[in-house]
């Protein structure tokens, strides 16, 4: 498998505190990890999947209990 993960720390807002690598970062707070080659793993799939998750943060309370 193809992973990638981006990760960076709570409040980071900018593209540019978000670090692409190619294993976990155990210290950072926030970390999504990408499967790249899975069957459908197109940029569009995977930029829906983030607004699905996003949308679920919204949707529930917060911090998860």
């Amino acid at each position: 498998m193809a992973d990638r993960f981006y990760s960076t720390n709570i409040g980071g807002s900018m593209d540019n505190e978000v670090a692409e690598t190619a294993a976990t970062q155990a210290a950072k707070h926030v970390e999504v990890r990408v499967t790249y080659d899975a069957t459908g793993a197109t940029k569009t799939a995977v930029l829906l999947a983030l607004d699905a998750i996003k949308a679920a943060i919204f949707k529930d309370t917060y911090p998860p209990v």
